[in-house]
């Protein structure tokens, strides 16, 4: 066989040699071009550029999520911190600060506030743009993280003392009328929308005095003189502390009338005590019932003690008063989920509000004198065996120092016979007997029991002027309304330095009762000077406040 080198034609060597180089390059070429090992098709490569963008946008986005996810737990921080009740910064201030910690300080943020009086709340949204990684490849230039967040503290659990003048110039031009009007209106504002927690009310009436009514009364020791109203008085100390220990004795105030006049009366009828349920304390309640048919009932009369109001209407929110409130919620009175109330002042749920009203300002507060608060008197009475009071009859023992007799007794019935009305025994004889002071002070008034037992006795020289004369003015001067004004002023700085807030109302007061109402008031915003019909403007406006700034923590 030929082989196919045999027809090839013969060439030199050295010309040889360069063929062989040539055709050697050629067939590495063509080799190359036919070996088909590690070869991408055009589609593989178009498949291995979109894996790459795809892979890049996720790496992209879940950085994105990561930056959102930083920004959104930044601010969620932030506003939680912002609208703490007891933070002093502004909440832009915070917010800022937050951020800027964070290293997110580029972030636009918008932050909107909303606090009163008993509620914060701090919404902040914005966003953040940074630049991305792998998606500007495909013309993406800057990612976006967006974070919205919103946070409120509120207190849901309050305590009201609604502490509303009944003296007696309330009864003047439709006053006491407005003041139901405008009370009834609070409490059905404030309870109606009372959806979040439980709102209670004190409701505290006062004149000369407070009457503690006949429940309340139960649940304090008071001394024991006489058991014909319940009304305390206090040394200028209490003032200095917003409880009232129910465990420590008050003292009683004596039961008497210095107004009226009328000899033949069986009752007084000008309590300086109101008697019974008149004008009587309701506490920690939330019957809206119970606390509007009371004020329904208020009357007027009697001087302007604000400092025993705001005394009362103070202790019903301090915690000493609890034992009592519980007492009150397991007899049934008020709710049980009254129990544990009044609560710490600390407590972060709750908040204490008073409301103050007067149209007047302090006056002379008075008690009986000291040897007609207490003991025997030296009346006598015989009931003649009935129980017609009208029946009775009485005679007053005297004394005259010797002059006609050393003891006598002057009969009231024989005033116009100057023959029979001194006898050496009491009109009744062994039927009669001798009178309390407090027995003597519940049936007549003080000028009344002067005129009716002393005046005759005077005349006939049998007893002197200042006998007669400390008859007819049977009290004496407790406290002044200068020392009531100073009372009041130091229990208002007290009751605001526990965060208590008061709100005061002055209607149609004089000068003096203004300026009483600014001063205790929490600030000036929470004074309401007002006449005529606008007591309602007053205690609606109070109502909304408390109501808008109702906190749901």
């Amino acid at each position: 066989m030929i082989g196919l080198s045999n027809l090839l034609p013969k060439v030199p060597v050295a010309g040889r040699k360069k063929s062989k180089l040539r055709s050697s390059a050629a067939m590495t070429l063509y080799r190359f071009g036919r070996d088909t090992d590690g070869n991408m098709s055009v589609m593989a490569i178009i498949a291995a550029m979109m894996m790459l963008v795809y892979g890049g946008m996720g790496i992209d986005l879940m950085y994105a999520e990561v930056e959102r996810t930083r920004l959104q737990a930044t601010l969620d921080r932030a506003v939680l911190a912002a609208a703490d009740l007891e933070q002093q910064l502004e909440p832009q201030v915070i917010v800022d600060d937050y951020l800027q910690k964070m290293g997110l300080d580029d972030a636009d943020i918008l932050v909107t506030p909303d606090s009163g009086l008993n509620y914060r709340n701090v919404s902040a949204e914005g966003e953040r743009i940074f630049p991305a990684k792998f998606l500007q490849l495909i013309g993406v230039d800057n990612l976006k993280a967006v974070g919205n967040a919103a946070a409120e503290e509120r207190i849901s659990n309050i305590e009201i003392s609604l502490v509303l003048d009944v003296s007696g110039s309330m009864g003047q031009n439709e006053r006491i009328d407005n003041l139901k009007v405008a009370a009834t209106e609070f409490i059905e504002t404030v309870l109606n929308d009372d959806t979040s927690g439980l709102t209670t009310i004190n409701i505290v009436p006062y004149n000369a005095t407070v009457n503690l009514g006949p429940t309340l009364s139960q649940h304090y020791i008071l001394t024991e003189e006489h058991e014909n109203s319940t009304c305390a008085s206090f040394p200028d100390s209490a003032f200095y502390s917003r409880g009232i220990d129910p465990g420590s004795q008050l003292q009683r105030l004596a039961h008497f009338d210095p107004y009226t006049l009328d000899q033949n009366t069986v009752e007084t009828p000008s309590s300086w005590c109101p008697l019974g349920e008149e004008n009587k304390i309701i506490a920690q309640s939330d019957n809206e019932a119970d606390l509007t048919a009371l004020i329904d009932t208020f009357q007027a009369g009697g001087n302007t003690a604000i400092d025993l109001g705001m005394k009362w209407g103070v202790a019903l929110l301090d915690p000493s008063a609890r034992p009592v409130v519980s007492s009150l919620a397991s007899d049934g009175h008020i709710t049980s989920e009254a129990i544990g109330r009044p609560a710490d002042y600390t407590a972060e749920d709750a908040m204490k509000i008073v409301v103050l009203m007067t149209d007047g300002m302090n006056t002379t507060q008075y008690d009986l004198s000291p040897e007609y608060a207490s003991g025997m008197s030296d009346i006598w009475i015989d009931d003649r065996g009935d129980n017609d009071p009208y029946n009775d009859r009485f005679s007053h023992r005297v004394s005259d120092g010797g002059r006609w007799s050393s003891e006598e007794y002057y009969w009231v019935r024989f005033d116009n016979d100057w023959r029979n009305r001194y006898q050496s025994e009491p009109d009744g004889g062994a039927a009669a007997r001798p009178m309390t002071n407090a027995e003597v002070f519940a049936r007549w008034g003080t000028r009344a029991f002067g005129q009716k037992f002393f005046r005759r006795p005077y005349y006939d020289n049998r007893v002197s002027y200042s006998e007669y004369y400390n008859a007819y003015y049977a009290y004496e001067t407790i406290v002044s309304n200068s020392e009531a004004d100073s009372r009041l002023s130091t229990l208002c700085a007290e009751t605001r330095d526990a965060d208590v807030t008061i709100f005061s109302i002055g209607f149609e007061a004089p000068d003096r009762g203004q300026a009483a109402m600014r001063d205790c008031a929490s600030s000036p915003s929470h004074y309401f000077p007002v006449e005529g019909l606008e007591i309602s403007d007053a205690f609606q406006a109070i109502a909304r406040t408390i109501n808008q700034l109702r906190l749901t923590q």
